[in-house]
């Protein structure tokens, strides 16, 4: 095996386990349940579709720096709310809370690292 190639599938792999997200998994459970779909089928789907997402995320990440990319990713869980908001209030605001709690629990983060670092 060459070394590019295992380098390569090091980053890969690492890749898959930092994208493995609580946030992620419950609003995913929380919109399948309620709609009625199946959560393997839209997860699958819907890591396909938001593919192009994540590289835009990296890319503004990587020209703004992680306010950048939280900025965007607000963004992406208000279009969410309008979305859902269309077929269910209830979850829309379920799934604005949660976003709320991802802003809050950042800015906790920044500011506990600061004192410690």
């Amino acid at each position: 095996m060459s070394n590019n190639l295992f380098s390569f599938s090091i980053t890969v792999i690492a890749f898959s386990l930092f994208i493995v997200c609580p946030r992620m998994a419950a609003m995913t459970n929380l919109i399948t349940k309620h709609f009625g779909f199946s959560v393997y089928w839209v997860v699958i789907i819907g890591t396909l579709v938001s593919a192009p997402l994540l590289v835009v995320m990296t890319w503004i990440i990587k020209q703004w720096g992680l306010v950048g990319g939280l900025g965007f990713a607000i963004l992406t869980d208000l279009l969410s709310v309008v979305v859902i908001g269309t077929v269910n209030t209830k979850v829309a605001i379920e799934t604005f809370i949660i976003a709320l709690f991802v802003v809050l629990g950042n800015r906790i983060a920044m500011w506990l690292s600061a004192k410690f670092f």
